[in-house]
């Protein structure tokens, strides 16, 4: 019988740094507590020869508490020609809280029979969720000039999201997502011997994930309002409102591993692979449902610094904001996985070859039922010729409808070959590389349902987002390694240890979409439309696009012909993160020193040890650079229309490519120093 527990704190604070475009007040920053208590006991039973039980119970209680660095302050963003000024509350900080209590059982019975090796088992997980998340609570000013802003004139745009249910600013507010989930997992398997060289492994994995408690909508929503957004997307009855439920996911998976000789591994296996729904995007339903948070959007807006006077939506008589739903058949993400590995040693080299393909089953997408798909016109003049919406709300007594529902579109692929050797007595070698790929739909990274919705990448609008490459897309990455490792004594209390570890890596994807001030919404829909995501046509002579001045050609002509991936693609459409940041190349270097004092009774170990991250960054400032991820990069700006109102014009802006182009990540970019004191428990 094993008992544990943990306890874990942890207090975070980020500062959002300044840019070569951007100046960040301090204030806009956050400070976050975690604080962890995990508990579990572990009951091992023997019961013969042939027959054992493991039996575990735990129980985590989560607190994550997220908070504005500086007093309550609304965010404020002033634009001017340079760039823009940014201070104040950061909006996702205003009112952030979560907690969260899991509690498992799991139960693994193991049967030896000859040469099977049976296992029965099943993991159950019943979790609860308290999430407070009002979004730009305490208000979001932008000025579209510096000049603005110290003349105290009106804010061009204000919005914020607020509750309905009461009327306090920040963590006090009443208007938390409260709900439960439960997933039950039950599985069989078994590891079959099948000759002195070759181990088949088979088994079946049933998941049953279900949230127990229904999102609570406005007097007709379900009846009347929700069946008529869906006619208009032709999506009639694929939702009704209520939470995910009663999933059955079954997860059949083989494996095998084959020795034909002493030196080589012949392995590899298939099966569909199951995981857990982030609760964070469920946890939508409960708050946006049109009656516990709701948002408001004004042009030409006083500023008002008082957090708890913020406005309110003046057209809403009922203010109703954004709400959330999930498809009626709606299955949690699931994946088919296969892998084929070969290990061989030649004359004391270790060689490994795997490859690793997987197929998307199940993985998410949303479409905003409120954003009215009629087109108003299409592109002319061009060869792009994408639709423009009437830019309607289809019901005016909500901002976005939010459905969240399954794809299949989506695979990766992973292909890997690594060596390693003892080199001499003490010296050790290890290197690899490894190329990997992936097409995803939408990949996951925000916590908000709006946010997904808004970052899809897209030629026809959001509700249609095109398939492409992953951000998490890895590309090339080579791995080397070397360590020397001197014992000073026969019983190795006295030990020196040097390691350089090497990664090269291909850089981050991006996606080339249109710039420009209007380019944020370019197909005129109506919801969470914040971000640049439209990607662009790249023409192929000056006939496909219309330059608001014709002289910027040939400089966009030639930033096209030198970059390969822009070249491959003119004469269409721009894939998604077609592009990637520089290859970056890092060393690090550890250095770690054991030494033994000994006593009449036992010899106690203590390490010194100092890693220098970036190595190379402390010899010259211009290498180890690591770039971040524009996710989306402007290269040509959307300026609006020609006197027919439907003929787009553009402008290439050549000074903003240049060796500036794309942001230096300041930490990682930095050579670093961690100094480490270890006492070793024999």
């Amino acid at each position: 019988l094993t008992l544990r527990h943990q306890f874990t704190r942890g207090d975070e604070q980020r500062v959002n740094p300044s840019l070569p475009t951007r100046i960040n007040f301090a204030n806009n920053g956050f400070t976050t507590q975690h604080q962890t208590h995990s508990f579990a006991a572990e009951l091992n039973t023997a019961f013969s020869s042939t027959a054992a039980n493991d039996f575990i119970i735990g129980f985590t209680s989560v607190l994550d508490d997220r908070d504005p660095l500086g007093g309550d302050f609304p965010f404020v963003n002033i634009s001017d020609p340079g760039g823009n000024i940014r201070l104040g509350t950061d909006g996702l900080s205003t009112a952030n809280s979560l907690e969260q209590r899991v509690f498992t059982i799991t139960n693994n019975l193991q049967l030896y029979q000859g040469k099977h090796t049976l296992t029965f088992g099943t993991h159950n997980e019943f979790s609860n969720f308290n999430y407070l998340f009002i979004r730009q609570n305490y208000g979001v000013y932008e000025f579209s000039s510096l000049t603005d802003f110290l003349a105290g004139n009106n804010a061009e745009r204000f919005f914020r999201t607020y509750a309905l249910t009461d009327e306090t600013a920040g963590d006090d507010s009443d208007a938390a997502a409260n709900f439960s989930a439960m997933q039950l997992g039950f599985y069989a398997q078994d590891e079959w011997e099948m000759g002195p060289r070759f181990t088949f492994t088979y088994g079946l994995r049933l998941d049953l994930p279900s949230i127990q408690n229904d999102p609570v909508f406005p007097n007709n929503f379900t009846t009347t309002t929700l069946p008529s957004l869906l006619a208009a997307h032709d999506l009639a009855d694929v939702a009704d409102g209520t939470a995910p439920k009663g999933q059955l996911m079954w997860s059949p998976r083989l494996g095998f591993a084959f020795q034909p000789n002493a030196k080589t591994n012949i392995r590899g296996g298939a099966g569909v692979f199951t995981s857990r729904l982030p609760f964070v995007w469920p946890s939508g339903s409960y708050v946006n449902n049109g009656q516990t948070i709701g948002s408001v959007f004004l042009l030409d807006q006083p500023f008002e610094p008082n957090v708890q006077n913020q406005p309110i939506d003046p057209d809403f008589a009922t203010p109703a904001g954004q709400v959330d739903l999930f498809a009626q058949d709606f299955r949690n993400p699931q994946v088919l996985r296969a892998s084929l590995a070969l290990d061989r040693n030649f004359s004391g080299w270790d060689l490994t070859l795997e490859g690793v393909y997987t197929r998307t089953l199940n993985d998410i997408t949303y479409t905003n039922l409120n954003t009215d798909p009629t087109v108003n016109f299409t592109w002319t003049g061009t060869p792009d010729n994408r639709p423009i919406f009437t830019g309607n709300r289809l019901n005016t007594d909500y901002s976005a409808i939010y459905l969240i529902s399954n794809t299949q579109a989506g695979n990766a692929y992973n292909l890997t070959a690594s060596v390693s050797k003892q080199l001499t007595k003490g010296l050790s070698f290890f290197a690899a590389y490894n190329y990997s790929d992936a097409n995803t739909l939408l990949d996951g990274t925000s916590s908000q349902n709006s946010s997904q919705w808004d970052e899809a990448f897209s030629i026809n609008g959001r509700n249609d987002a095109v398939t492409g490459r992953s951000v998490f897309s890895v590309g090339s990455r080579a791995l080397a390694f070397l360590s020397y490792e001197k014992a000073w004594n026969r019983k190795k209390s006295n030990v020196t240890r040097i390691s350089l570890f090497y990664e090269g890596r291909s850089g981050q994807p991006f996606s080339y979409v249109y710039g420009g001030r209007d380019a944020r919404n370019l197909n005129a829909e109506t919801g969470s439309v914040s971000r640049r995501r439209s990607l662009i046509w790249i023409p192929a002579d000056a006939s496909e696009i219309n330059l608001v001045d014709p002289s910027q050609w040939s400089a966009l002509d030639a930033y096209i012909e030198a970059n390969e991936e822009l070249k491959a693609q003119r004469g269409g459409y721009a894939s998604k993160n077609s592009g990637r940041t520089p290859f970056t190349q890092q060393l690090d270097l550890r250095i770690a020193q054991t030494f033994g004092i000994k006593t009449a009774t036992k010899t106690h170990k203590f390490q010194l040890s100092a890693d220098i991250f970036n190595l190379a960054n402390l010899f010259s400032s211009s290498a180890g650079v690591v770039y971040d991820n524009p996710f989306a990069f402007s290269l040509i700006d959307f300026e609006g229309y020609a006197a027919d109102g439907t003929t787009p014009q553009f402008s290439f802006a050549e000074e903003r490519l240049g060796a500036e182009r794309f942001t230096i990540n300041d930490r990682l970019s930095r050579w670093r120093m961690r100094l480490g004191v270890r006492y070793i428990f024999d």
